[in-house]
Formats: structure tokens, C-alpha cells, sequence
């Protein structure tokens, strides 16, 4: 299977969407994997913009936003918003060619009362997504949270067993397994690989989230490199130009 190396937006942030391609097809991208939040929240996108997008012949992923998008909301409202953008970012990745939309789950807020989460609405919502991407020939794609408070869908385990539950795709984010498992994370893998679709890469030291660039943390990517031949899909998720096209170097330099 062919495997496409995309870069994220979060590289390019604020430049418009037709400018973050050319800038990532400059550096050796295949496409990109819009991250939606604002300016590329699906609200802004214009009929034009989707058609000179489109028009680029690009790859293209999507990431549907995550700053206040929470299906594990003890409020039904937070819910049903939550489920509404990710809804439009499917709409989005359908209007402009892209094949995957990946999303959180959600959080536990870390204010008000405790409540149990409400497992059974989310998972109902996933199968509502789910339904709803599969009739726009859209992959969507649940992504595994790092180890951090108010996290969900840290533990691999877990992150497993709802993608087979659910039957959807997956994106492993190897930095944020590796902040949740550190190398114990390996012994995950060939058991998560028949039900990935993307694979997020960036760097960490194992405490934050630091996106950095491939090789720059303590992620021993060389035991785990061999693995991902079959995910059809490798977006790097670093935070400037520089890293991202250091990152796609390190990647072409070990994939020949």
C-alpha cells in the first residue's frame, strides 16, 4: 500500500488554506491535514476557497477542531454541538477531496461537579458519525489522547477496544502514546495496526505534548519505523516550517 506523508497545518498557521499547499508542496509534501481550528474552521471555508483548494490536486486530510468540541460533555447541548462540528468538518473533507477526518472524543472538564462519564451517548454519537462519514466517503478517524489531565482515550487499550466496538478508524498519535506509555507503547502496535488509517508523528521527552520535530525528543523511532508500511497515511504534526520539513528529511532518509 502507498504510503502519502502530509504535512499538518499547525506548520503554516494563520496562512489560508491555498497557501498552506503550496508552502507544504514546496517542502516535499504530498498534501496537507488541515487542523480546523480558526482561521481553518469549517465556517470560514467559502465555495471558492473549497473549489481553488480542490483545484490543487493535493492530498488532503482533515482534522476536526478541538478546543471546546467535547462528546464527553456531561451537558447533552455541549454534546450535540460537539457533534455538530465534527459533522461539518466531515461535510468540509467530502467538498474538498480529502479522505479522512480525524477527532478527539473529548475531556473531563476540570471544574464543577465530578459526574460519570457519559459513555453510552458518546458512543452513540460515534455511530451517528460514523453513518454519516461512511454515506460521504469520508474516513473517520478516532485519535488516542496523551497521558494529560482530563484525558479519555490515553490508554491504548481502551483506544482499541472502542475503534473495534465502533468499526471506526484510528489515529495513533505515536507522540502521545509515548507520553502515555513511554516504550510499553510498542507492545501495542500489533494489535492497533489492522484498524489504523493515519499516523500522527512528532517528538516529545515524555512529559508534554512539545511537537517537536522527528529525532529532536526521546522517542526511540527506529524500534517502532518498520511497523507503519501498511497505514496508508503519515502526517507530521509539528509547530513551524523548519521542523516539518526536517521531519519529512528524516522520514525520506529511512524510507529510501
Amino acid at each position: 500500500m502507498m504510503t502519502r506523508v502530509l504535512a499538518s497545518s499547525l506548520a503554516f498557521h494563520p496562512e489560508r488554506p491555498d497557501r498552506v499547499v503550496d508552502r507544504a508542496f514546496e517542502l516535499g509534501f504530498a498534501g496537507v491535514e488541515f487542523l480546523c481550528e480558526p482561521p481553518w474552521h469549517p465556517a470560514a471555508w467559502s465555495g471558492e476557497l473549497v473549489r481553488r483548494v480542490r483545484a490543487t490536486g493535493g492530498g488532503f486530510s482533515l482534522h476536526a477542531p478541538v478546543a471546546d468540541v467535547n462528546l464527553m460533555s456531561p451537558h447533552p447541548a455541549v454534546r450535540a454541538v460537539a457533534e455538530e462540528e465534527i459533522l461539518a468538518t466531515v461535510r468540509l473533507a467530502a467538498g474538498i477531496g480529502a479522505g479522512e477526518v480525524t477527532f478527539h472524543i473529548g475531556y473531563r472538564p476540570l471544574a464543577g461537579i465530578g459526574a460519570d462519564p457519559p459513555w453510552g451517548a458518546a458512543r452513540a454519537a460515534l455511530r451517528r458519525l460514523h453513518r454519516a462519514a461512511e454515506g460521504l466517503g469520508v474516513a473517520l478517524c478516532l485519535e488516542n489522547d496523551p497521558r494529560l489531565p482530563g484525558a479519555y482515550l490515553w490508554d491504548l487499550t481502551k483506544f482499541r477496544e472502542i475503534l473495534g466496538e465502533v468499526g471506526l478508524a484510528g489515529t495513533l498519535d505515536l507522540g502521545h502514546a509515548w507520553i502515555s506509555h513511554r516504550a510499553e507503547a510498542f507492545a501495542h502496535l500489533p494489535a492497533l495496526l489492522p484498524h489504523l488509517r493515519v499516523v500522527h508523528l512528532h517528538d516529545n521527552h515524555g512529559r508534554d505534548d512539545e511537537h517537536l520535530a522527528l529525532g529532536a525528543g526521546a522517542i526511540p523511532w527506529d524500534r517502532v519505523w518498520g511497523a507503519w508500511g501498511e497505514v496508508p497515511l503519515k502526517v507530521i504534526e509539528v509547530h513551524d516550517p523548519a521542523a516539518a520539513e526536517r521531519s519529512r528529511r528524516w522520514i525520506a532518509a529511512r524510507e529510501g
